[in-house]
């Protein structure tokens, strides 16, 4: 009997070890299975991405997903792009390539190389120039969100990684980059603040030096405030002024020399490797994130009030 008892406990064990191996399978946690299937073996098989890989077709992908390359793809599924109100089908063949390519990013790209707070370059090439247009991550253990959008499964293929979003994405203007990262959360509420801004970076090809949340929260303590509306409209209206950059898209190899804000006018210097505005004042402002680009304009992320 015990020897029975024992015999069916490691029996127990031994299936329990194999279950454990085969839900490690397809994930992106390196259990030790090796991916079996290309990105576009994997949506195939699983059914129900016809609409989205016509897409992928039309932006000249469907090559690359078939191939031997490293590529991320946020994948949509047909149902969820009917309960979005997505119809590839009624959008143009330039219309659905600029969707596609807003899904998809170059490189192999497991949850643990996407950053909290970071960003991700799209293949969307923004019509202003502007760049790649940019992807906001969200990193939680081995969960990511973009844009705000979770990912309801990641999956290793053989020439990169797959992940099922809950929702579609939309490429973002600036005023909705802003609005998606809470490090941008009072500037955004000092630029809606002043309408005729807001009204400015609605359109147009433009550059934005946002406030970082922590660096504009110590400024309204400094100034005796807790929000931007505390703040004496006009020297409100002059911050966000220093800010912005009407009419052009200035990529971080640009943000140089002197530049003419809607404001008082900065100098940018390079100082090892590091873009800093205004040196000679207290030491500059260091732009601490760059190159967040929109589909009408570029935000860098600056660690001071420019007063």
């Amino acid at each position: 009997m015990r020897n029975k008892t024992k015999t069916s406990i490691l029996l127990s064990f031994a299936l329990l070890c194999a279950f454990a191996l085969h839900s490690c399978k397809g994930d992106d946690t390196g259990g030790g299975n090796q991916p079996t299937q290309s990105i576009s073996e994997y949506l195939t098989t699983q059914g129900g991405y016809d609409d989205f890989l016509s897409a992928l077709d039309k932006a000249g992908l469907s090559s690359k997903i078939s191939g031997t390359g490293a590529y991320t793809l946020l994948a949509v599924s047909d149902l969820q792009l009917a309960n979005d109100g997505i119809d590839i089908s009624s959008m143009s063949d330039a219309e659905a390539a600029a969707f596609a390519s807003y899904h998809f990013i170059v490189g192999k790209r497991k949850s643990s190389d996407f950053q909290n707070g970071g960003y991700a370059p799209s293949e969307l090439v923004a019509a202003m120039g502007s760049g790649k247009v940019s992807i906001f991550t969200e990193v939680t253990g081995s969960a990511v969100r973009f844009n705000g959008i979770a990912a309801t499964t990641n999956f290793e293929a053989t020439n990169g990684m797959v992940y099922v979003l809950a929702g579609t994405l939309e490429a973002p203007t600036l005023l909705e980059h802003l609005a998606l990262n809470p490090a941008m959360k009072n500037y955004l509420s000092g630029i809606t603040l002043e309408a005729a801004t807001k009204t400015a970076l609605e359109s147009g090809s433009n550059s934005v030096f946002a406030i970082n949340e922590d660096d504009l929260i110590k400024w309204l303590e400094d100034n005796g405030a807790i929000r931007m509306s505390d703040i004496q409209p006009s020297k409100r209206r002059t911050i966000m002024n220093n800010t912005i950059v009407l009419g052009k898209s200035l990529s971080s190899s640009a943000v140089t020399g002197v530049i003419q804000t809607e404001g008082e006018d900065i100098t940018a210097t390079t100082n090892g490797g590091e873009i800093v505005l205004n040196a000679s004042v207290g030491g500059g402002i260091k732009v601490i994130k760059k190159d967040i680009n929109a589909t009408n304009g570029v935000i860098h992320l600056i660690d001071g009030v420019i007063e």
